[in-house]
């Protein structure tokens, strides 16, 4: 007798997993996010403002160049991989692995080299004498090479974010470890420089071995495989650099605030400001992690053409994403100097005015945290890209006006700003998307009208 249960919605069954994925996440941020204040207040305390300040322009350097030169391939991994897996081919998706972990590889190496000169050209610049010079250039490389973007793609394409969540621990738990060593034993910038290195090479080689140990196949990396992976995913060139050079601007006036503040205000201004940034990045922290867990829904729901569901749910995280923005500012404008405080010290508290601004700047992006995956879902990255060039552009423009005038508090406030810009245009562009259709994922891009009209219109 067949049963009489009414067997769940489709969209029910969505949110139950999408709800499991976000709770695996949410755990291993808690961790994460606790101790990365903890090694942060080891690290301000340990060091003072000035190494301190020093310490972060150098980190910011370092992951400036990671930003701009390597791929987010994690993506390409989702946004294709998603087809791929839906038709069972697991033949197609190892020649799309290969390919990805080659581009990373590949950009990684070239990465490396241009950081490790680019310290020395521009040692001048933030007065790094010539043995923070050295340590500069050593670091930078070393954290170009600890690419691991392929096998986080891997892991949440097959739906393993218990294994993400414990491979992302080995990172904060190595540098909280490593910063009370460093502490306890007097160590100056160069101990906290190892142990960062250190810690990016233990999480990068826990992913790839993770990864590696689910998908039970090689990488199809010979040149045929390469060939056959642009063959059999159109669009996938473009689509690799739409979105890595979208991730590259994503970050970009946080870095270059950074930098610029160390450049125009010394390291102490440039500490501080880091420091507010890291700190308002914390607070908003779980909607990082709601991004990422949503993303692989919506490209499934792309897939699959489920466009009512993906409607649905859109939506729905839309709405809590406002909540969670007024949240983050309320935080950030009733104990700001006290979280300053706490974690830092008393030194540290002339940073509040830089963790308001950069809060509500974190809050805007809260607001829109659900825009960027749903459109990389639906192949229009184009739009991301665009949305993030003109935040840039308008971003230097604004630094260049308020940086000489206001300092480190001008670089908050043209962050705030470039966030409004970047965050109202994807929301125009959503609303059209909505408006006129879905295209099936496995339509190729270049016969998406729309992403043509992107063309057309610059």
């Amino acid at each position: 007798m067949a049963s009489t249960d009414p067997q769940p919605r489709t969209d029910d069954r969505l949110i139950a997993r999408l709800a499991r994925n976000i709770g695996w996440l949410l755990s291993g941020q808690g961790v994460t996010g606790l101790f990365s204040l903890i090694y942060l207040a080891v690290a301000a305390r340990s060091l003072g403002p000035k190494p301190f300040g020093i310490f972060m322009v150098v980190l910011t350097y370092a992951q400036l160049f990671a930003n701009i030169i390597q791929f987010q391939s994690w993506k390409g991994v989702i946004r294709f991989g998603a087809l791929h897996l839906s038709a069972g081919d697991r033949d197609r998706l190892s020649r799309l692995l290969g390919f990805t972990a080659a581009l990373d590889w590949s950009s990684a190496l070239v990465g490396a080299a241009l950081a490790a000169a680019g310290a020395f050209v521009l040692a001048p610049l933030f007065g790094w004498s010539p043995d923070i010079q050295h340590k500069a250039a050593l670091f930078a490389a070393a954290l170009l090479l600890t690419t691991g973007a392929t096998a986080t793609g891997m892991l949440r394409l097959f739906d393993r974010f218990d294994l993400l969540i414990y491979c992302e621990a080995f990172s904060p738990t190595v540098r909280l470890i490593g910063a009370i060593i460093a502490w306890l034993s007097g160590g100056g910038v160069s101990a906290f420089l190892l142990v960062w290195a250190l810690a990016a090479l233990a999480q990068t080689s826990a992913t790839w071995i993770a990864a590696l140990l689910i998908h039970r196949r090689r990488l199809s990396i010979l040149k045929g495989s390469l060939k056959s992976a642009v063959r059999e995913n159109p669009g996938l060139w473009r689509f690799m650099w739409q979105t890595s050079l979208a991730g590259s601007f994503d970050f970009f006036w946080v870095q270059a605030g950074t930098l610029a503040v160390g450049a125009f205000a010394g390291p102490a201004l440039a500490g501080g400001y880091r420091l507010a940034d890291r700190i308002a990045t914390s607070i908003a922290k779980p909607t990082e992690t709601i991004t990422r867990a949503l993303y692989p829904e919506l490209a499934r729901l792309v897939a699959s053409d489920d466009r009512d569901t993906l409607r649905k749910l859109f939506r729905r995280t839309a709405g809590i994403s406002v909540g969670l923005a007024a949240v983050v500012i309320l935080i950030a404008a009733t104990a700001g100097r006290l979280i300053l405080r706490l974690i830092a010290g008393k030194h540290f508290e002339f940073a509040q005015p830089f963790l308001l601004i950069l809060a509500i700047s974190a809050a805007i992006n809260i607001a829109g945290f659900s825009l960027e995956p749903f459109h990389n879902a639906h192949g229009r990255s184009g739009r991301v890209l665009r949305a993030r060039v003109v935040g840039t552009v308008a971003y230097l423009l604004l630094l260049v006006l308020v940086l000489p005038k206001f300092g480190a508090l001008g670089a908050a406030i043209a962050t705030a700003i470039t966030s409004a810009v970047i965050v109202t245009q994807l929301a125009l562009s959503a609303r059209q998307i909505l408006r006129h259709g879905s295209v099936k994922a496995s339509t190729p891009l270049v016969a998406d009208p729309l992403a043509e009209a992107d063309i057309a219109q610059g």
